[in-house]
C-alpha cells in the first residue's frame, strides 16, 4: 500500500514543471512577438523612407520641368542696350534704310551678341517703352559709374512685341506668338555686295511664322548704285503662306529715280501669262516673254521661257532660314 503522503509531492513537482512550461511558452511568444513588431516597424520605415524619396524625385522632375519653362532675362552690356533701342527706334519709325545702317556700321558688335547670347534661342527684346507706352523695364549703371540710364530687357522666349534676331543681320520687328511673328511684322535683312550696300525687306501680316495676306517685299540700294541700274524694287499683293497670290504689282526705281510698274498675276508665286505677254527672242536668240510696262511702251519685264514657271514671287526674308 502506497503511502499518500507522497500525493502532495508529485502535485507539487506537477505545478512546478507546468509552471515552466508556462514561463518557457510566454518567452517564446514574447519573442516571437517581439520579432513581429521588429519587422512590422522597419517595413513602416522603408515604406516612410520610399515615399519621402519618391516625392523629392517627383519634386525634382517638377522643379526641371519649371526651369526648361521659365522664361529668362538675357544680360545685355550698355552698349548692346544702346545699339538695341538704337535699332528699334528705327524700326518703330518705319526708318528701314536707318535701321539697316545701324545693322551694317556695327555689324561686329551685333556679331557678338547674336553668337555670344542669341544664336541657340528665337530672343525677344522689348523696348524702353512697350508698344503700350508702358515704363521703362530696368535701370542700371554702367562699368564706368555713369549715371543710371534705362533700357529694355532681351528674354529667351518670342511672345508679344519686340525686336527679333533671325540672324546678326537680319531681324523681325512686330508681334510674336509661340516664337514665331503673329501679326504685323517687318523683317529686315543689312546685305554688303559688290555693287552697292542694300536692304531687303517684307512687310505685312504673319501668322504662325509665315506672310499671310495684303503686304510687300523688296530690297533698296541705299548706296552703290546710280544711273540705269535697278537701286529699288518692290513687290506688293496679296500672300498665301509665303507665296504671293492674284493680281501683283512690281515697280522697279533706277539710279536716277524714274520708276517703273507692271501688274501682273500670279498663282503659288509662278506668273500667270495673259494676253499681254509676248513671246519673243533675245539677242542671243533665247526665248523669251516680254511684259510692257503699265505706264509706257518703252520698258519691258523680260523673263526667259524656260523661268516663266519658277516660284520668284514670293516672301523675300521667310522666317526660320
Amino acid at each position: 500500500m502506497k503511502n499518500n503522503r507522497d500525493f502532495p509531492l508529485r502535485t507539487a513537482g506537477a505545478a512546478a514543471v507546468i509552471a515552466v512550461l508556462l514561463l518557457v511558452l510566454s518567452i517564446l511568444g514574447n519573442v516571437r512577438i517581439s520579432g513581429y513588431l521588429k519587422a512590422s516597424m522597419e517595413e513602416s520605415i522603408h515604406q516612410v523612407e520610399s515615399e519621402i524619396a519618391s516625392k523629392e524625385v517627383q519634386e525634382s522632375i517638377e522643379e526641371s520641368k519649371m526651369e526648361e519653362t521659365a522664361v529668362h532675362e538675357i544680360a545685355l552690356t550698355y552698349t548692346e542696350e544702346q545699339l538695341l533701342n538704337l535699332l528699334e527706334g528705327k524700326m518703330h519709325a518705319n526708318d528701314l534704310e536707318g535701321a539697316a545702317r545701324v545693322l551694317n556700321e556695327n555689324d561686329t558688335a551685333f556679331q557678338d551678341l547674336f553668337f555670344e547670347k542669341l544664336a541657340d534661342e528665337t530672343c525677344l527684346y522689348i523696348p524702353v517703352n512697350d508698344s503700350e507706352g508702358g515704363l521703362p523695364h530696368s535701370s542700371t549703371v554702367d562699368a564706368q559709374g555713369d549715371d543710371p540710364h534705362t533700357g529694355g530687357v532681351m528674354k529667351d522666349e518670342a511672345d508679344g512685341h519686340g525686336l527679333v534676331f533671325q540672324r546678326a543681320g537680319t531681324i523681325f520687328y512686330g508681334d510674336f506668338k509661340d516664337g514665331k511673328p503673329s501679326g504685323q511684322c517687318v523683317a529686315l535683312q543689312a546685305i554688303t555686295l559688290d555693287e552697292g550696300v542694300r536692304y531687303d525687306y517684307s512687310v505685312g501680316t504673319w501668322t504662325d511664322g509665315v506672310m499671310n495676306g495684303a503686304g510687300e517685299c523688296g530690297y533698296d540700294y541705299y548706296e552703290g548704285v546710280t544711273g540705269d541700274g535697278a537701286k529699288k524694287t518692290v513687290k506688293k499683293g496679296n500672300f498665301a503662306d509665303d507665296l504671293m497670290e492674284g493680281e501683283i504689282t512690281y515697280t522697279s526705281v533706277n539710279g536716277n529715280g524714274e520708276s517703273t510698274s507692271w501688274t501682273m498675276t500670279v498663282e503659288n508665286g509662278v506668273i500667270v501669262p495673259d494676253a499681254r505677254w509676248i513671246s519673243d527672242t533675245s539677242d542671243d536668240g533665247t526665248p523669251v516673254f516680254r511684259l510692257m510696262a503699265d505706264t509706257d511702251d518703252v520698258h519691258a519685264y523680260v523673263v526667259e521661257a524656260d523661268a516663266m514657271e519658277e516660284v520668284r514671287w514670293k516672301n523675300m526674308i521667310e522666317w526660320g532660314e
